[in-house]
């Protein structure tokens, strides 16, 4: 196998080389060169690792969605939950209250005050 040949540079570690000098050299055409790759074949490859990586960030961005969408679920459950057992305490305090006035009512008679005169 002659150096720079097709075989080379299909290579992964090749691939993965070129792709990481893409990222920091200007000039396409002379990596080209010096890798004895086409350019063609060099933007491809970039195209595809761009378009894996916004999958990925696509993918991590459904699941984040998703676990914030499963936590406002439980929040929102948590506060009916909350909602309900303050109602139930409310009109518990309202019977109390109620029958708290009732007795008084009916155990003491309404003060009067003594006039002096």
């Amino acid at each position: 196998m002659k150096k720079g040949g097709k075989s080379e540079w299909r290579r992964p570690e090749v691939k993965a080389r070129a792709l990481e000098r893409m990222r920091t050299t200007p000039n396409i055409s002379a990596l080209s060169k010096e890798m004895r790759i086409p350019r063609r074949t060099l933007y491809s490859w970039r195209d595809k690792e761009l378009a894996k990586v916004e999958s990925r960030r696509k993918v991590e961005w459904q699941t984040k969605e998703q676990e914030l969408e499963q936590s406002i679920r439980h929040l929102k459950e948590v506060l009916a939950e909350k909602t309900l057992d303050l109602d139930f305490f409310r009109g518990a305090l309202q019977k109390i209250e109620v029958r708290r006035q009732s007795r008084s009512a009916v155990v003491a008679p309404a003060s009067t005050t003594k006039s002096g005169k």
